[in-house]
């Protein structure tokens, strides 16, 4: 047992796909230190302490543009009224590898789905980077428990999975800014689909959309929900 003037040392290691982020010391008198490494000094608490270590599930990155190929693959779930929707592994018309492109003939919708399920268990957030050719657009991003089912209905109603969403409107036609958006997903656990469904309302022809990245941001388990 160290003594209580002495440096100690924390020596766990994270199980895989998490990262040490500190700790909480808990001294006997119930006063707590936290901590951002891995070193505390005994005389701070001068009495036998309980270590709570800080772990966060790495953050998962599913595509990126011209830099990461899809994990999982993404491809062509739902479309209507003429839609399309692309997928490229390798490099699509404009030079351009690993995105999702949205595209349109006037009214449509078009979603592509992740073609297997993934574990949401570990994190809290789902965060999608993309931009839109026309401001007639909405980008919906979620998750659903089918491939076969619509994030959104075009009267508002959302899926009957119990899945959640949020999207972007109104995307401008003049900058083709990108737009990074997010869902909480703190709640869900097990295993769901992601899913992107682009909806349509204007007139024009040939209208896209692409993605340039989705990301999932990892859950923090720490001495305030008791994670070990």
């Amino acid at each position: 047992m160290p003594l209580l003037k002495e440096d100690v040392n924390i020596t766990s290691t994270a199980s895989s796909g998490f990262s040490y982020q500190g700790a909480t010391i808990v001294c006997e008198d119930g006063s707590t230190h936290t901590i951002t490494g891995k070193t505390f000094n005994m005389s701070t608490c001068n009495s036998p302490v309980t270590v709570y270590p800080t772990w966060q599930k790495n953050t998962r990155q599913l595509f990126r543009v011209d830099a990461q190929a899809f994990n999982p693959t993404f491809s062509q779930t739902l479309v209507d009224s003429g839609g399309t929707g692309t997928c490229y592994n390798s490099a699509g018309p404009d030079g351009h590898r690993y995105y999702l492109k949205l595209s349109d003939t006037d009214w449509s919708r078009v979603q592509m789905t992740s073609t297997s399920a993934i574990d949401l268990t570990d994190y809290n957030n789902m965060n999608i980077n993309a931009w839109c050719t026309d401001s007639n657009t909405r980008i919906f991003f979620g998750i659903t428990k089918s491939r076969s089912t619509w994030l959104q209905s075009p009267t508002g109603v959302e899926n009957a999975d119990g899945g959640t969403f949020s999207y972007v409107s109104s995307i401008s036609s003049n900058s083709m800014a990108p737009n990074t958006f997010s869902c909480n997903i703190e709640n869900y656990t097990g295993n769901w689909y992601i899913a992107v469904q682009r909806l349509y309302t204007g007139s024009k022809k040939n209208q896209s959309c692409n993605a340039n990245y989705i990301t999932l941001t990892g859950k923090t388990y720490s001495y305030t929900n008791r994670g070990l």
